[in-house]
């Protein structure tokens, strides 16, 4: 059986083939978040990355795990337009949190946590899933990168209104922002409005800071893993795990390196889930597509 697994994200897509339960090859294409780009170039760039990774070769399954693909109106649309592409063949689309939790665990009840451009809790009972949070930057996205930009954003507008103290963390901002007046920070943010990845790329700097000490990212980071940790906790409850002694999958590049973020993330996690298990690492996220293509050939 060739089971073909794609992770279609906002930077690439990459695809796995493998052979009766043997990896044989990968390939990598285009872009392909069906959110940012509409369905049509996602399919495109998946179906493209597909033929890539087959080379001349059929498959029996594909599976595609994409951001934004939780809905199902989403996952419908690109199912069509992938399954049309390659008729024979069983294929199923799901969101980009599934295929994390099974990069990480291959089997059984779990959850995963991920903490990247934005954030989500997801949780697998038996044949049941659960979804926390992954509601977008205008809604949602509580503790992730774009998050702990906006709150050093926002500091830095309460330090122009002479409310905060000014300190290396709002001096990033200012310097991201081309803001060194009040004038400039709301044009900066109003004028051409602010792109998620563009706060996003602020995360990093704040978290290296509040590793060193720095008060004001201290404090974003420490509120940054209190509503981490709440998504967690919330998905689990839903999935009726939280009592179970739990395995929880941390993912996402937030979560990636060892940070206070995830210290005290990790300390929050253990103190308030009985007997969590906590894993991080775990296989990239297009072997869990890979998993969940062989899963639906079963």
């Amino acid at each position: 059986m060739i089971a073909i697994g794609v992770d279609a994200g906002g930077t690439q897509t990459h695809a796995a083939l493998a052979e009766d339960g043997r990896l044989l090859r990968e390939a990598r294409g285009a872009a392909a978040n069906p959110t940012a780009l509409g369905v049509a170039v996602a399919a495109e760039a998946i179906v493209a990355t597909i033929r890539d990774v087959l080379a001349g070769a059929e498959a029996e399954t594909i599976h595609v795990g994409a951001a934004g693909a939780a809905r199902a109106v989403v996952a419908d649309a690109l199912c069509a337009r992938v399954a049309a592409a390659f008729p024979g063949t069983v294929v199923t689309v799901g969101d980009d949190a599934a295929i994390a939790l099974r990069a990480a665990l291959p089997d059984g009840d779990g959850a995963v946590l991920i903490a990247g451009t934005g954030s989500i809790a997801y949780a697998e009972r038996g044949v049941t899933t659960h979804r926390v949070g992954g509601l977008g930057w205008l809604a949602g996205d509580e503790g992730s990168a774009f998050w702990i930009g906006l709150q050093a954003v926002k500091l830095f507008g309460r330090v122009l209104d002479g409310r905060a103290t000014r300190d290396e963390t709002t001096d990033l901002v200012a310097r991201a922002l081309d803001a060194r007046d009040r004038d400039r920070y709301l044009s900066a943010i109003y004028d051409a409005p602010l792109q998620p990845s563009t706060l996003a790329a602020l995360a990093p700097s704040v978290v290296a800071f509040a590793g060193k000490g720095n008060r004001a990212s201290t404090k974003i980071v420490q509120q940054a893993a209190q509503e981490l940790a709440d998504l967690a906790k919330a998905v689990l409850r839903a999935a009726g795990l939280a009592d179970a002694a739990p395995t929880l999958v941390l993912a996402g590049g937030l979560l990636r390196e060892n940070s206070l973020l995830s210290f005290l993330l990790e300390t929050r996690l253990n103190g308030d889930i009985p007997g969590v298990a906590i894993v991080r690492g775990g296989d990239e996220p297009v072997r869990g597509a890979l998993r969940l293509a062989e899963r639906a050939a079963r």
